[in-house]
């Protein structure tokens, strides 16, 4: 009779060593550990994803970040947290655009179609080769450190709008442009507008266009070019004198320019006469022909022009003055003082005079006058 080998103790007791041997196996065996990322984080391709797509936003302006993008590229300090309406966009390093948080000085505007009024995405902004786009608002960001150089608006099919020279920086940091392009080309127009002084200077006598005359508003400087034009760009908004020489000729002032009207730009055509003999240098200027001093009493007249529209109205030195045009002149500095009485020449403007305890009312055209 053969020996059985494989009867059921010899089974059952393979069993036990076997599951024996297995929990042994279970207790001394230790994996590696993997260290487990918390669900709310960005795992590192994702962040590598996101530098990527922050970089190409970056130059690309209109490129979009998914919300783990962003958060991503937010944590790592690759992209500038939004804020609001004076957010300032990331522009490319290869413009050489300052990064929004040092940039000083920005150009913002919104472009419109000039028969359709509606806004226009894709205009090309270029200011010195530095540039952007509208979006589908029509609005547009640059912000930069500095500078001053051409500053253009194309659109496809439209003709290039420009402002060939344009400081950036003669501003209070920041330029707001409304511009109007002609979607159709067929007008072959458009307006930009903005707070500047455009015009042309000629001589008095002959007519003929002036190279090279100084113009002077406010802090900024410009010169006329060979058919007599220049252009002053900037931010301001205060009401402003504008003075232009050039040797030889009597130099010509032009006050009232005031900014705060978003009527903008101006256009001045400005005649220079020819310097009075004597030696002395002679300024004109459209105004009523009295000279204001200030006093520990306030504003009071010094002298008159004999025939100057103040002189034929009826002031006097020594005359306070109390209010131009029924705005009290106390609080007022003494330019803007003579801002408010200087303007545009046949206007009237009335003055509120205190003489000798008596308060009056006198009414003066102003003229051009020549001091």
């Amino acid at each position: 009779m053969k020996k059985q080998w494989f009867n059921a103790n010899f089974i059952l007791l393979l069993a036990v060593l076997s599951a024996f041997a297995g929990g042994v196996y279970f207790v001394t065996y230790e994996p590696a550990k993997t260290k487990v990322q918390p669900l709310n984080a960005v795992s590192q391709p994702v962040a590598a994803e996101a530098a990527a797509s922050a970089a190409a936003s970056a130059a690309e302006p209109g490129a979009k970040l998914s919300p783990a993008l962003k958060k991503a590229a937010l944590e790592k300090n690759q992209i500038q947290p939004e804020s609001g309406p004076d957010k300032q966009p990331e522009m490319s390093a290869e413009t050489g655009a300052a990064a929004p948080g040092a940039a000083d000085f920005g150009i913002e505007g919104v472009v419109f179609g000039l028969e359709s009024g509606q806004p226009l995405a894709g205009c090309v902004v270029d200011f010195s080769g530095h540039q952007t786009k509208s979006d589908e608002n029509g609005e547009f960001h640059l912000w930069l450190d500095g500078g001053a150089g051409a500053l253009s608006f194309s659109y496809a099919g439209a003709r290039r709008l420009q402002i060939r020279h344009f400081d950036i920086s003669a501003g209070d940091g920041l330029a707001h442009f409304d511009v109007y392009i002609d979607e159709t080309g067929k007008a072959g127009g458009g307006r930009i507008e903005v707070n500047g002084v455009q015009g042309r200077v000629y001589s008095r006598a002959g007519g003929a266009p002036l190279a090279g005359a100084r113009i002077s508003l406010g802090s900024r400087r410009g010169v006329s070019d060979q058919a007599g034009f220049f252009e002053i760009w900037g931010n301001d908004t205060a009401l402003l004198t504008m003075t232009v020489s050039a040797p030889g000729y009597m130099s010509e002032m032009v006050s009232g320019i005031d900014f705060e009207n978003r009527t903008n730009p101006f256009f001045y055509e400005i005649s220079l006469q020819r310097e009075l003999s004597g030696g002395r240098r002679h300024i004109a200027l459209v105004g009523i022909g009295a000279r204001l001093v200030q006093s520990e009493a306030g504003y009071e007249i010094a002298d008159l022009i004999d025939g100057s529209p103040a002189d034929n109205a009826g002031l006097n030195p020594g005359d306070r003055l109390i209010a131009v045009d029924s705005l009290a002149v106390d609080d007022f500095s003494l330019r803007e003082v003579v801002e408010l009485i200087r303007g545009r020449e046949n206007q009237p403007v009335t003055l509120m005079i205190e003489r000798n305890g008596d308060f009056l009312e006198f009414t003066c055209v102003r003229k051009r006058v020549v001091y």
